[in-house]
């Protein structure tokens, strides 16, 4: 079986790293917003990196060659402002830098870069003085040690 292992974590953390590194955010980061964990929840513009599903693939018929790994991660782009419109057009901006941050990279040094991009998003209804953008980044990697799946002893 292929779990969400270290290298996914890693790429998260990559992730928060070159989204702080815009200077955009006031915080950024892993495992949902502040306040899923009790902590104060102030931040203007912020992000949330949050694990998504993976799946494993093969191009190849060769069964021994490497596992093509297809990965996702939702980034909750959240803007506060008590105007709306401005609010609006923060979390738009916010959704930009991280396009700009993230499309085409290799995260990490792991994902392939043609395959590493934000591919969806999404403008959550506004809870005021909130707005959220949940982006869906998608990316991918290789495999190279494949486990025996043989059963038999």
């Amino acid at each position: 079986m292929i779990m969400d292992g270290p290298f996914e974590r890693d790429i998260r953390i990559v992730i928060r790293d070159l989204l702080d590194a815009t200077s955009a955010f006031d915080g950024v980061y892993l495992s949902g917003p502040p306040e899923h964990r009790g902590e104060r929840g102030g931040d203007l513009r912020a992000a949330a990196i949050e694990p998504g599903e993976t799946a494993a693939s093969s191009c190849w018929d060769d069964v021994s060659g490497p596992l093509v790994m297809t990965a996702r991660a939702t980034i909750i782009l959240m803007a506060r402002d008590d105007d709306p419109q401005t609010r609006d057009e923060v979390a738009e901006q916010l959704l930009e830098t991280t396009i700009a941050a993230l499309d085409g990279r290799s995260l990490a040094g792991r994902t392939l870069p043609e395959w590493t991009g934000i591919r969806s998003w999404t403008w959550r209804k506004p809870t005021p003085p909130e707005r959220r953008i949940e982006a869906l980044l998608e990316f991918r990697y290789l495999v190279e040690d494949r486990v025996d799946a043989d059963p038999t002893p």
